[in-house]
């Protein structure tokens, strides 16, 4: 983690404000994305690396360069690609490309394409907790970011976390911007708690899963 410091660190005080992937709609700051790519790259562990909660790829990109950066395989993206209730269409934020084509994937798919990237990305177009059903390998970095209440970030924890290798990492993206999963995060890294949180960026917060 100090190597993945040091470069936040740099980033900032040289004012880094380059998004890579500026083209494609998403809710992720430069620092936050170049937090996730360092940490798909360089953070710990040999197990794989998910994201729950994919939209139209910003966060996706971010994860498989770094993976592709390291040669570390790829991030799986696990995503229904229906949208939140204010994506549909006549909500306050209606996704174009959802109302065309009743799915955010097709976007999905040709974002990550267009980055020259989809051989780092691979999806699971299921709900969250059905794709943690199905899922077995050790993962060492897993990023939730799927709806934020707390009901939903508990239960993405719950599901997820046990899959999660010794000394991996879990990263909650909109801490302070969203009250349930802040609260939630807050909660997770007690005092007691077998989590801890290692680093924050922007609204990032990276929690280590101690032995």
């Amino acid at each position: 983690m100090r190597e993945i410091v040091d470069l936040l660190t740099h980033a900032a005080e040289s004012k880094m404000d380059v998004d890579f992937f500026s083209s494609i709609k998403g809710f992720l700051n430069p620092m936050e994305g170049y937090a996730l790519c360092l940490l798909a790259a360089l953070g710990p562990g040999t197990g794989e690396a998910v994201e729950i909660g994919s939209f139209l790829g910003k966060s996706t990109c971010y994860l498989a360069l770094g993976c592709k950066a390291a040669d570390r395989g790829r991030v799986t993206a696990v995503d229904h690609f229906l949208g939140s209730p204010e994506h549909q269409q006549g909500m306050k934020h209606e996704e174009r490309c959802l109302v065309q084509d009743g799915s955010l994937l097709h976007q999905f798919k040709r974002n990550i394409e267009t980055m020259g990237l989809a051989g780092h990305v691979r999806t699971m177009p299921l709900p969250s907790l059905q794709a943690a059903t199905q899922w077995s390998s050790p993962i060492r970095l897993l990023f939730i970011d799927g709806d934020h209440s707390y009901q939903a970030s508990r239960a993405d924890f719950e599901a997820w976390s046990p899959l999660v290798e010794e000394n991996g990492l879990i990263v909650f993206h909109d801490i302070g911007g969203w009250e349930g999963v802040t609260r939630f995060h807050s909660e997770c890294t007690s005092s007691g708690s077998a989590y801890r949180t290692v680093l924050a960026c922007g609204s990032i917060r990276v929690v280590e899963r101690r032995a």
